[in-house]
């Protein structure tokens, strides 16, 4: 199969190459006629509203290119922020954040100098040429759309015009959707990031309900973020050039099928046709149905695609190969999975029988203890997740209303739950056993026991970096509130990428829920991103991400109502203290931030990051730590996974809870809970060489097992524990003996952590 794919994209290169021969003459139809429209995209709920942004339109899809508008994530104009499907000349709602060509990753864009230009528009084909500059290199993009095709060909040369080698660089072509599910090229499944060299085809896609986008992209080598990047990893010498052919393909419904038929046309690959009926164990024609092929890898079957039928019909072609299917549906049992062999020119009826039609099962969740209901993130325990996620999900929340509660729609058979409230903070997890009957509701209840209240005495947590659906994020705000809450939080937040446009529904959701609701957006120039909370209503983004500097990044910030400005993931290659130290932070850099963020990753990643608030703290800079999951599809992140607790006085509020936040009242964790006698973020005036004794209570679902007292940045003090304890105690005896700080780290059985801000202490008799 490995020699095949690789026969494949040679035949797709060919066939691109040969595009020309292959255009149908002008339509007759005017709908179907290619259009080039300037000025705001027609695209319902596109983001490109310039002057002179350009749209490409024909009878099957629509594509905006930024001119005028400035593109998220810092990348420089000329690229696809708007992509929708056209049924019956009807053009639908925006799927699309962004397709480009990126020369290094999300590398940083400086200076790109973009230029976009119209170079056909005769009503058969539209060409646009976008020229940027990058590091010395000319990179020159001709997007091509034809009558009557749901593909955009996309062709882009990139040439070393300086006199610098571009040594392993990673260039290639982006499809960021906006909202949506992924599968990655086939053969890759469930991986999200590694080579193509599995890979049984060069094509990705992101979809929905109703809609799919792909990148079929036969010259990478490799894939990032779950196929949404695919890039070739090469050199680039002075005077060299490279060439990079692609094409984006945009459909109607969320069926892989066209993709599968696009590939066997262009690369001209043997196939086989596959009809049949797929009916209930009654016999009755399935309405809505899917059929999966699994193509044969190693040893194995791989997910490859599939494609949708209605009536108890359905047609695909695959290539030749030897293949596993099963037909499905949404909360339908799978029928018997059978395996072929598939020869070239092939036509083969296969009826699928026996799916079972779905059960329901309704389960509430309540505190062992009380008996209150508990919100909570229930997970399927089961070999394969879903496949097809528009027909089904493996991760549930309880509903907003009633709490406690949600009915969930399975496949009829045992079912084993794992129920999650707090994420594991202040609850012990639970599992549960229940078996779905065909056609029926059944109910189950589960008993969450609580270990802590932090609320109980004025420490409230919030996960302090969250996605909704907004460019990247996959998550509407009803589904990041019921995780919020389900994570234990008694905060809520947004922080949109350059977007305030969901924090108003959020509000209105936790407010119906009794929680407060930190308003905030994430500035994300390609070279650094902040959070920036709480902002005011009504009062969008207004900065240019690839042109700002940082002091005009930290003054919108402000502009924009935010009390707090947080460095995000500092250390990633577009975080502000990688860029910062590398000298490539446009204005050189700036200390006017207030929190700097721990990630949810353990505690060797978020090192550096901890170290820097040390040095910050040992300079006098009073920036202290902020934490958050960055979570962008709840499904498959669960918020809270990194957290701030913060001790407030009175009763919870946004502007209590941010300026204790802002204080330093407030401690970093991944798991374990401290509770201290001693307010992190307060001062205290000490004698010198006199005894200081700090005291600590935890809990910790895990089990702690470790504790250390820092001061200045030194470890001087621990506490091992012989096995790992739910409650514990651990009191220190510090001599400080000039002005300093102190904070603490604990570790639990599971690898989870927490850091504290620091306690300052100013010694009386210190000169």
């Amino acid at each position: 199969m490995k020699a095949e794919f690789a026969l494949c994209r040679v035949a797709v290169l060919l066939a691109l190459a040969a595009w020309p021969a292959l255009i149908p003459a002008a339509p007759n139809d005017p709908a179907e006629r290619v259009t080039v429209q300037v000025g705001p995209s027609p695209i319902p709920g596109g983001s490109a509203q310039g002057a002179r942004d350009l749209t490409l339109a024909n009878g099957h899809l629509a594509v905006t290119f930024a001119v005028d508008t400035a593109a998220p994530w810092g990348v420089p104009r000329g690229g696809i922020l708007d992509a929708a499907v056209v049924r019956d000349g009807v053009i639908g709602p925006d799927r699309l954040s962004l397709f480009d060509f990126l020369p290094d990753g999300w590398s940083k864009w400086i200076g790109a100098d973009a230029r976009v230009e119209v170079l056909q528009d005769d009503g058969r084909t539209a060409r646009v040429r976008t020229s940027r500059q990058w590091r010395g290199a000319h990179i020159v993009t001709e997007w091509r759309l034809d009558a009557g095709r749901s593909k955009l060909a996309v062709v882009t040369e990139m040439h070393n015009q300086g006199g610098e080698a571009l040594d392993g660089i990673l260039s290639g072509h982006v499809l960021w959707p906006d909202g949506g599910y992924l599968f990655g090229p086939p053969g890759l499944h469930g991986r999200s990031e590694g080579p193509m060299r599995d890979a049984l085809a060069p094509w990705g896609a992101a979809y929905g309900e109703d809609w799919l986008l792909a990148l079929h992209a036969p010259y990478a080598d490799r894939v990032r973020d779950e196929g949404r990047d695919r890039y070739l990893e090469h050199d680039l010498q002075p005077g060299a050039s490279r060439r990079f052919e692609a094409w984006f393909q945009v459909e109607p419904g969320s069926s892989l099928a066209p993709l599968v038929a696009a590939e066997i046309g262009y690369a001209d690959l043997p196939s086989a046709q596959l009809t049949g009926r797929v009916t209930t164990a009654g016999g009755t024609a399935v309405p809505e149905l899917a059929v999966v092929a699994e193509a044969a890898q190693g040893d194995g079957f791989v997910p490859y695609a599939w494609t949708l039928g209605r009536d108890g019909q359905y047609a695909f072609e695959l290539p030749a190969g030897r293949y596993r299917l099963y037909a499905t549906a949404r909360g339908h049992s799978h029928s018997e999975t059978l395996e072929l062999e598939l020869d070239g020119g092939a036509h083969l009826q296969q009826d699928f029988g026996g799916l079972l039609p779905p059960g329901a099962l309704r389960i509430h969740v309540q505190d062992a203890a009380t008996g209150r209901p508990l919100d909570a993130r229930i997970t399927v325990e089961r070999e394969e997740p879903p496949l097809i996620r528009t027909l089904g999900e493996q991760t549930f929340f309880t509903e907003l209303d009633p709490a406690g509660q949600v009915r969930l729609v399975l496949p009829p058979g045992p079912h084993r739950f794992l129920i999650e409230a707090s994420a594991g903070f202040t609850a012990r997890r639970a599992r549960l056993e229940a078996t779905v009957a065909a056609g029926a509701l059944e109910t189950a209840s589960a008993r969450i026991e609580v270990l802590a209240h932090p609320p109980a005495e004025g420490w409230y947590g919030g996960d302090l970096h969250h996605h909704s659906d907004v460019l990247d994020g996959m998550t509407e705000p009803a589904y990041v509130l019921r995780s919020q809450l389900a994570a234990g939080l008694d905060v809520t937040l947004l922080t949109d990428h350059d977007s305030i446009a969901n924090n108003a529904e959020m509000g209105r959701l936790a407010a119906e829920r009794g929680l407060p609701f930190i308003a905030g957006t994430e500035l994300s120039p390609s070279w650094a991103h902040f959070n920036a909370y709480p902002v005011q209503p009504g009062n969008p983004v207004a900065f240019d991400p690839e042109q700002a500097t940082v002091q005009e990044i930290f003054s919108e910030a402000r502009r924009m109502g935010a009390e707090v400005v947080a460095v995000n993931h500092p250390w990633l290659t577009y975080g502000y203290f990688h860029t910062a130290d590398a000298g490539q932070v446009p204005g050189g850099y700036s200390d006017a931030f207030d929190l700097v963020e721990i990630t949810a990753g353990d505690l060797p990643a978020n090192w550096p990051t901890i170290h820097r608030a040390w040095e910050f703290w040992n300079a006098g800079q009073r920036a202290y730590f902020s934490a958050g999951s960055d979570a962008h599809d709840v499904w498959a992140e669960a918020s809270g996974t990194a957290r701030m607790y913060v001790k407030v006085d009175g009763a919870l509020s946004v502007e209590r809870f941010v300026a204790a936040l802002k204080r330093g009242n407030a401690y970093a964790t991944t798991g374990p809970l401290v509770f201290p006698d001693v307010l992190f973020g307060e001062e205290l005036r000490h004698p010198a060489g006199a005894p200081l004794d700090l005291g600590y209570r935890f809990r910790a679902v895990n089990g702690l097992v470790s504790v250390r007292l820092i001061e200045g940045g030194r470890e001087v003090d621990a506490r091992q524990f012989d096995s790992p304890q739910e409650a514990a105690e651990a009191r220190f005896q510090a001599w400080p003996e000039a002005n300093t700080w102190y904070g603490i780290m604990a570790e639990d059985a599971a690898g989870k952590f927490l850091v504290s801000n620091p306690v300052w202490v100013t010694v009386k008799d210190a000169p």
